[in-house]
């Protein structure tokens, strides 16, 4: 038995996963940034996934739309779409992997994941 806590729209929490998101994102393109044989693929491709969910979480918390604290990305995107049509362009086909122990060590899909974390933050702070 999973009861949801009421939702408040409060602020801080709104910022708090907007800033986590930034921090994920800024992780993820210094990783990308370094030499190549020092990139840790499973590092780019978790906190790009880490912040993209946070940005969609943050937009669902600023339009007052409940989400369980453990939702997927695609859900939360799911959401997002129902909120905002913009969402609808948002493709995660470049995040071929699933789960948090599964990344790419491409560099081109390393580098399509930042890209589609950047775009989440375009898409969120419209």
């Amino acid at each position: 038995y999973f009861k949801l806590k009421p939702l408040r729209m409060d602020s801080n929490q709104i910022k708090a996963q907007f800033k986590q998101a930034d921090q994920h994102l800024a992780a993820a393109k210094s990783e990308l940034n370094r030499p190549a044989e020092d990139v840790v693929p499973f590092m780019v491709c978790r906190s790009t996934r880490y912040s993209i969910s946070h940005y969609l979480q943050g937009f669902l918390l600023k339009h007052g739309i409940e989400h369980e604290e453990d939702a997927t990305v695609e859900v939360l995107l799911e959401k997002c779409r129902a909120v905002d049509p913009a969402f609808s362009s948002f493709d995660l086909s470049a995040i071929t992997f699933k789960k948090d122990d599964e990344y790419s060590a491409l560099f081109d899909e390393m580098q399509n994941c930042v890209d589609l974390a950047e775009y989440a933050k375009q898409l969120v702070s419209e």
